[in-house]
């Protein structure tokens, strides 16, 4: 980055130089410009600040659309690349596999990736359990409860009727 600031630099210095210099000897300026125009101070900020600030926001804002370019062509080259490469396993897959034993194998990977996870986060094992347990049904939660903590009780189960007291209704 900083060999290109000297290149930049380098020839703006250049330029400013060829420029005074033209513009400063009244014969060479009569000889490219009006002669109106030699006479003024205009001449000076028009070559000395104005032409290099145009060609430095051309050049800025061309390479700028140049590496933008590019960088949607790597971009667009990756995606075809990765499309390509799904559509082969996608082709493969479908081939060899059917789709119980697809969604099998991408139950366990999550369930694997999830034991992982949870032998590297206690807590996260102890919540899970929790969780599990009131899905399950083992566990009952008070919604209706004011305090922070949330109070889990144990979901009692009705005693099993014997055959006697069904057969007597």
């Amino acid at each position: 980055m900083l060999l290109k600031s000297k290149i930049c630099f380098t020839a703006l210095v250049i330029y400013e130089i060829i420029a005074v210099s033209a513009l400063h000897f009244q014969r060479l300026c009569d000889a490219m410009f009006p002669t109106p125009f030699c006479d003024s101070w205009y001449r000076y900020f028009l070559f000395c600040i104005i032409v290099p600030l145009v060609v430095m926001l051309i050049w800025m804002w061309i390479s700028e659309i140049i590496h933008l370019h590019r960088r949607r062509k790597f971009i667009r080259r990756a995606k075809n690349t990765v499309s390509g490469i799904m559509s082969g396993i996608r082709g493969k897959i479908t081939e060899n596999l059917d789709a119980q034993n697809l969604e099998k194998i991408i139950t366990a990977a999550i369930l694997i990736g999830i034991k992982k996870y949870a032998d590297r986060h206690p807590n996260l094992r102890r919540n899970v359990n929790n969780i599990m347990d009131i899905a399950n049904g083992e566990m009952e939660l008070d919604i209706m409860s004011t305090t922070d903590e949330v109070p889990i009780t144990k979901k009692r189960t009705a005693p099993k009727a014997s055959k006697n007291t069904r057969n007597k209704k």
